[in-house]
Protein backbone atom coordinates (compact mmCIF):
# COMPACT_ATOMS: atom_id res chain seq x y z
CA UNK A 1 0.00 0.00 0.00
CA UNK A 2 2.85 2.40 0.83
CA UNK A 3 4.55 1.74 -2.53
CA UNK A 4 1.40 2.57 -4.49
CA UNK A 5 1.04 5.89 -2.60
CA UNK A 6 4.60 6.89 -3.49
CA UNK A 7 4.16 5.74 -7.08
CA UNK A 8 0.91 7.69 -7.37
CA UNK A 9 2.52 10.86 -6.01
CA UNK A 10 5.50 10.43 -8.36
CA UNK A 11 3.15 9.91 -11.30
CA UNK A 12 1.24 13.06 -10.36
CA UNK A 13 4.48 15.04 -10.04
CA UNK A 14 5.81 13.86 -13.40
CA UNK A 15 2.59 14.14 -15.39
CA UNK A 16 2.88 16.10 -18.60
CA UNK A 17 0.69 19.16 -18.82
CA UNK A 18 -0.23 21.13 -21.88
CA UNK A 19 2.84 23.25 -22.53
CA UNK A 20 3.61 26.52 -24.30
CA UNK A 21 4.54 26.82 -27.94
CA UNK A 22 6.31 29.83 -29.49
CA UNK A 23 6.49 29.76 -33.28
CA UNK A 24 7.99 32.73 -35.14
CA UNK A 25 5.68 32.16 -38.10
CA UNK A 26 2.67 32.72 -35.79
CA UNK A 27 3.95 34.75 -32.82
CA UNK A 28 6.38 37.10 -34.59
CA UNK A 29 10.13 37.29 -35.06
CA UNK A 30 12.30 36.60 -32.02
CA UNK A 31 14.62 39.42 -30.98
CA UNK A 32 17.88 39.85 -32.83
CA UNK A 33 19.33 41.82 -29.90
CA UNK A 34 21.42 39.76 -27.49
CA UNK A 35 20.93 42.40 -24.79
CA UNK A 36 17.12 42.28 -25.12
CA UNK A 37 16.05 38.71 -25.99
CA UNK A 38 12.38 37.87 -26.44
CA UNK A 39 10.90 36.74 -23.10
CA UNK A 40 9.07 33.42 -23.40
CA UNK A 41 6.88 31.97 -20.67
CA UNK A 42 7.28 28.22 -20.22
CA UNK A 43 4.60 25.93 -18.81
CA UNK A 44 4.95 22.51 -17.20
CA UNK A 45 5.53 19.85 -19.86
CA UNK A 46 7.30 19.93 -23.21
CA UNK A 47 7.53 23.52 -24.51
CA UNK A 48 8.42 24.12 -28.16
CA UNK A 49 10.22 27.17 -29.52
CA UNK A 50 10.50 27.33 -33.34
CA UNK A 51 12.40 29.90 -35.38
CA UNK A 52 13.86 30.58 -38.81
CA UNK A 53 17.41 31.92 -39.16
CA UNK A 54 19.51 32.92 -42.18
CA UNK A 55 22.60 34.99 -43.01
CA UNK A 56 23.18 35.62 -39.30
CA UNK A 57 26.68 37.02 -39.79
CA UNK A 58 25.61 39.55 -42.45
CA UNK A 59 24.09 43.03 -42.03
CA UNK A 60 20.33 42.54 -42.04
CA UNK A 61 20.73 38.83 -41.34
CA UNK A 62 18.71 37.02 -38.73
CA UNK A 63 20.01 35.96 -35.32
CA UNK A 64 17.42 34.92 -32.76
CA UNK A 65 17.63 35.36 -29.00
CA UNK A 66 15.07 34.29 -26.42
CA UNK A 67 15.07 34.09 -22.65
CA UNK A 68 12.93 32.49 -19.95
CA UNK A 69 12.85 32.35 -16.18
CA UNK A 70 12.23 29.20 -14.13
CA UNK A 71 10.54 29.95 -10.83
CA UNK A 72 10.94 28.25 -7.46
CA UNK A 73 9.83 24.64 -7.76
CA UNK A 74 10.59 24.39 -11.50
CA UNK A 75 13.36 22.71 -13.43
CA UNK A 76 14.13 21.59 -16.97
CA UNK A 77 15.20 17.96 -17.32
CA UNK A 78 15.36 17.77 -21.11
CA UNK A 79 16.35 19.93 -24.08
CA UNK A 80 15.72 18.26 -27.44
CA UNK A 81 16.22 19.38 -31.03
CA UNK A 82 12.78 18.80 -32.55
CA UNK A 83 13.48 20.20 -36.02
CA UNK A 84 16.45 21.28 -38.10
CA UNK A 85 15.35 21.68 -41.68
CA UNK A 86 15.34 23.87 -44.74
CA UNK A 87 11.65 24.60 -45.37
CA UNK A 88 12.39 26.22 -48.74
CA UNK A 89 14.25 23.22 -50.19
CA UNK A 90 17.78 24.64 -49.99
CA UNK A 91 20.81 22.51 -49.25
CA UNK A 92 21.74 23.89 -45.80
CA UNK A 93 19.68 22.79 -42.80
CA UNK A 94 22.23 23.28 -40.02
CA UNK A 95 22.20 25.97 -37.34
CA UNK A 96 24.15 27.03 -34.27
CA UNK A 97 22.25 26.89 -30.95
CA UNK A 98 23.96 28.45 -27.91
CA UNK A 99 22.78 28.52 -24.29
CA UNK A 100 23.79 30.53 -21.26
CA UNK A 101 22.73 31.79 -17.85
CA UNK A 102 21.00 35.13 -17.37
CA UNK A 103 18.36 37.15 -19.17
CA UNK A 104 20.72 38.36 -21.93
CA UNK A 105 23.97 37.26 -23.64
CA UNK A 106 27.27 38.76 -22.51
CA UNK A 107 28.90 36.57 -25.15
CA UNK A 108 29.70 38.52 -28.33
CA UNK A 109 28.81 36.42 -31.39
CA UNK A 110 30.74 38.67 -33.76
CA UNK A 111 34.10 37.93 -32.13
CA UNK A 112 33.04 34.67 -30.46
CA UNK A 113 34.29 35.83 -27.08
CA UNK A 114 33.14 36.72 -23.59
CA UNK A 115 31.32 35.19 -20.65
CA UNK A 116 27.77 33.90 -20.80
CA UNK A 117 27.95 30.84 -23.07
CA UNK A 118 27.67 27.53 -21.21
CA UNK A 119 27.53 25.36 -24.32
CA UNK A 120 26.31 24.98 -27.88
CA UNK A 121 25.34 22.46 -30.56
CA UNK A 122 25.33 22.53 -34.35
CA UNK A 123 22.00 21.13 -35.47
CA UNK A 124 21.26 19.06 -38.56
CA UNK A 125 18.42 16.80 -39.72
CA UNK A 126 20.36 13.91 -38.14
CA UNK A 127 20.16 15.73 -34.79
CA UNK A 128 16.35 15.70 -34.69
CA UNK A 129 15.16 13.90 -31.57
CA UNK A 130 18.55 14.14 -29.87
CA UNK A 131 18.76 15.15 -26.19
CA UNK A 132 21.23 18.07 -25.96
CA UNK A 133 20.89 19.34 -22.37
CA UNK A 134 24.41 18.15 -21.43
CA UNK A 135 25.96 19.88 -24.46
CA UNK A 136 24.11 23.15 -23.89
CA UNK A 137 24.56 23.39 -20.11
CA UNK A 138 28.20 22.35 -19.88
CA UNK A 139 27.41 18.84 -18.60
CA UNK A 140 24.36 19.32 -16.39
CA UNK A 141 21.43 16.87 -16.53
CA UNK A 142 18.92 19.52 -15.46
CA UNK A 143 18.67 23.21 -14.64
CA UNK A 144 16.71 24.81 -11.80
CA UNK A 145 15.27 28.20 -10.89
CA UNK A 146 16.82 31.21 -12.60
CA UNK A 147 16.97 33.06 -15.92
CA UNK A 148 18.47 31.48 -19.04
CA UNK A 149 18.91 32.51 -22.67
CA UNK A 150 19.26 30.89 -26.10
CA UNK A 151 21.05 32.24 -29.17
CA UNK A 152 20.29 30.66 -32.56
CA UNK A 153 21.92 31.54 -35.87
CA UNK A 154 22.70 30.20 -39.33
CA UNK A 155 25.43 31.93 -41.32
CA UNK A 156 24.61 30.37 -44.70
CA UNK A 157 22.32 31.79 -47.36
CA UNK A 158 19.69 29.05 -46.98
CA UNK A 159 16.93 29.60 -44.44
CA UNK A 160 17.03 27.07 -41.60
CA UNK A 161 14.09 26.24 -39.33
CA UNK A 162 15.03 25.13 -35.82
CA UNK A 163 12.68 23.86 -33.12
CA UNK A 164 13.83 23.26 -29.56
CA UNK A 165 11.86 21.31 -26.96
CA UNK A 166 12.27 22.30 -23.30
CA UNK A 167 10.66 19.93 -20.78
CA UNK A 168 9.66 21.75 -17.59
CA UNK A 169 8.98 19.61 -14.52
CA UNK A 170 8.57 20.30 -10.82
CA UNK A 171 12.04 20.55 -9.27
CA UNK A 172 13.20 17.53 -7.25
CA UNK A 173 12.40 19.32 -3.98
CA UNK A 174 8.87 20.10 -5.24
CA UNK A 175 8.42 16.44 -6.22
CA UNK A 176 9.43 15.44 -2.68
CA UNK A 177 6.69 17.67 -1.29
CA UNK A 178 4.16 16.07 -3.66
CA UNK A 179 5.33 12.58 -2.66
CA UNK A 180 4.98 13.48 1.03
CA UNK A 181 1.44 14.71 0.30
CA UNK A 182 0.67 11.34 -1.28
CA UNK A 183 1.97 9.53 1.80
CA UNK A 184 -0.13 11.69 4.11
CA UNK A 185 -3.20 11.02 1.99
CA UNK A 186 -2.50 7.27 2.12
CA UNK A 187 -2.16 7.33 5.92
CA UNK A 188 -5.47 9.22 6.27
CA UNK A 189 -7.31 6.57 4.22
CA UNK A 190 -6.34 3.84 6.66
Amino acid sequence: MLKSGIAGAALLAGSVASAAIYDETVDGDLSGDRFAPTMITLDQGMNTVSMDVVLSDQPGGDRDYFTFTLGAGQSIDSMVILESSNPLGGSDSAAFVGFGPGSFFDFDPDIFSGPGLDGFVITSPGFVGVEVINDLTGGLNSIGPGSYSFWVQQTGQDLTRVSIGLNVIPSPSAMGVLAMGGLVAMRRRR
